[in-house]
C-alpha cells in the first residue's frame, strides 16, 4: 500500500516565505545559498532549494537549523512571521493565534497552549515563571526575566503583579543561583 506525503502544514509554508524572503534581502542567490549550505556541512541542490521556497519541499529540523545559520538568522525566523503584533499567523499544533503571542511563545515568555494539553483539568496555572522553567534552560531562565517583565509592563501589569507565591519563591531562588555562580 502507498502511503501518501504529508502535506506542508501552516508553519512549513511560512518557512519557505521567510526563506525566501531573508535570501531576497540579502540579494542572495538560490545558488549562493545552495554554496553556502555546502560549505556549512549541510549540502542542499538549487533545486531542492527552489522546491522548499515553493512550498513542495520539507524543510527538516537539520535543513531549519542549517539554512538559519546561512542566512544569519534565528531558527524561529525562518518559522515565524516577520511581525509582532495582533495580526493572525496559524502554528501548527496550536492553530490561530496573534503573532504577538506566537513570538512570546517562540521567545520563552509564554505557552500557545495550556500545559498538559491533553489533561486541561489538571494543568497547573502556567503561570510565566512555570513556563520559563520548561522552556528555557538553565542559565537562561533569569535572562528571561527582563522580557519576561517588559512584557508585562507593556500589557499594563506590574512586573510581579502575575506571579504566583511559588513563582516569586523560585524567582528568588534562580536570582540567589545566577549571582553565587558568578
Amino acid at each position: 500500500m502507498a502511503t501518501r506525503p504529508v502535506e506542508i502544514g501552516p508553519t512549513g509554508l511560512q518557512t519557505a516565505k521567510n526563506i525566501e524572503r531573508l535570501r531576497t534581502e540579502l540579494g542572495m542567490s538560490q545558488r549562493r545559498l545552495a554554496e553556502i549550505l555546502t560549505d556549512l556541512g549541510r549540502p542542499t541542490p538549487t533545486t531542492a532549494l527552489s522546491k522548499i521556497e515553493r512550498g513542495e519541499r520539507r524543510v527538516d529540523v537539520d535543513d531549519l537549523a542549517a539554512i538559519a545559520v546561512a542566512l544569519g538568522v534565528s531558527p524561529a525566523t525562518l518559522l515565524l512571521p516577520p511581525v509582532a503584533d495582533a495580526s493572525r499567523t496559524t502554528v501548527t499544533g496550536a492553530g490561530p493565534v496573534t503573532t504577538e503571542a506566537a513570538w512570546d511563545w517562540a521567545d520563552g515568555i509564554s505557552p500557545l497552549l495550556p500545559f498538559p494539553v491533553d489533561e486541561p483539568d489538571q494543568a497547573d496555572e502556567d503561570g510565566p515563571l512555570t513556563h520559563a522553567l520548561r522552556a528555557r534552560p538553565e542559565g537562561r531562565r533569569t535572562r528571561h526575566l527582563p522580557l519576561l517583565a517588559t512584557a508585562r509592563q507593556a500589557a499594563g501589569a506590574g512586573p510581579f503583579s502575575q506571579f504566583t507565591r511559588g513563582e516569586l519563591v523560585q524567582l528568588l531562588d534562580n536570582l540567589r543561583a545566577a549571582i553565587t555562580r558568578d
